[in-house]
């Protein structure tokens, strides 16, 4: 079985509530156990590997969902969520997200959005952030109460 990865390249942590969106990442990854909403059962390695070949243990994997800065109707997904301690970044798969929401990505020079598949509709933007990677900051997923 492939273990999960998380391919980017960054030494500074990240605030809290700043999601990196990662096309080389297979999971969502966090280490702040709280973005996690409902903790799942673990099946799969128990490993992650980052960009520079480094694994990573899972503490617990589980899922979240967080409202649209642009349209609070609408609600994301974030399934087969990884809580990982040592990662310095929240980050959100390209591609499990895109399946999992119906979404696609644009990018921009200085923009990254996340569209509506079914009516092209902004749902989601982000700037590039200062390490030249997009962001998307203050995306706050409903606060957990389950201990790890």
């Amino acid at each position: 079985q492939a273990y999960p990865q998380a391919m980017i390249a960054s030494s500074s942590s990240s605030a809290n509530n700043t999601w990196y969106p990662d096309s080389g990442a297979s999971n969502h990854v966090t280490n702040v156990s709280q973005n996690i909403q409902q903790f799942t059962p673990f099946e799969g390695p128990n490993q992650i590997h980052i960009g520079n070949g480094q694994g990573l243990h899972i503490n617990s994997p589980g899922v979240t969902t967080f409202p649209s800065p642009t349209n609070p109707k609408f609600h994301f997904a974030l399934n087969n969520l990884l809580f990982v301690r040592p990662i310095t970044k929240n980050l959100i798969s390209v591609s499990q997200f895109s399946k999992d929401n119906f979404v696609f990505f644009e990018f921009h020079p200085s923009v990254c959005l996340v569209k509506s598949q079914d009516t092209k509709e902004v749902l989601l933007q982000g700037p590039g952030g200062p390490d030249d990677l997009y962001q998307f900051p203050a995306l706050i997923p409903t606060i957990s109460t389950q201990p790890v």
